[in-house]
């Protein structure tokens, strides 16, 4: 059960109203599997969930663009970080917080599009698979997220994805869940896939 260890995981939530349903069982099983998780958010203040979950964020999502920083010294008065890690596996968790709080979030855009350009694995599950979409990984990809989501559709409408009904859509280090029901069915494909990028 240690498919995980030696690689960092970032799971990053909208800064209130985070889906815990979605969140909990990734968190758990990355975990589980032995990875290094962080969870990112927007503030570092505590995220307050759907319903009656809490999470403090380990880092803001600016500075886990980085990877996973170590203590910054100072050389030639200047501050240098060290670089202790890149984050291998990037979850982007819904709920109703993402459209407001990820979706034009142009770190997290940032952040999404560098780690799949760096070989790494990439993932959004429900009202949070538009975030992918800006940062323009969707283009000809079938996708999918929450069926009722009009908002989430017209995104991946306009970000050139092709939804289809499906619990999960993997191509090419890019994983869409439809939703918190689907989460389980994903776990195992991402995990294996994050088992094998590159160690840094």
């Amino acid at each position: 059960m240690d498919r995980l260890v030696g690689k960092n995981i970032l799971i990053i939530i909208p800064k209130d109203y985070y889906m815990e349903s979605e969140f909990d069982p990734v968190f758990e099983a990355m975990t589980a599997e032995g990875a290094t998780v962080l969870v990112a958010s927007s503030k570092l203040k505590e995220a307050v969930g759907m319903k009656t979950g809490r999470t403090n964020p380990d880092v803001l999502i600016v500075d886990a663009i980085e990877g996973i920083t170590g203590d910054s010294y100072v050389s030639a008065a200047k501050g240098v970080r060290q670089v202790k890690g890149v984050f291998h596996g990037v979850v982007v968790i819904g709920g109703s917080g993402a459209r407001t709080y990820l979706w034009k979030d142009e770190l997290l855009r940032l952040l999404l599009n560098d780690r799949h350009r760096s070989g790494m694995v990439v993932a959004a599950i429900g009202s949070a698979v538009p975030c992918l979409g800006k940062a323009d990984l969707l283009q000809s990809l079938e996708v999918t997220t929450e069926p009722g989501n009009k908002k989430a559709l017209k995104e991946i409408e306009d970000a050139k994805g092709i939804f289809v009904d499906q619990p999960m859509t993997s191509h090419n280090r890019i994983f869409t869940v439809q939703n918190a029901a689907a989460v389980e069915a994903f776990l195992n494909p991402f995990i294996e896939e994050v088992g094998k990028t590159s160690v840094k």
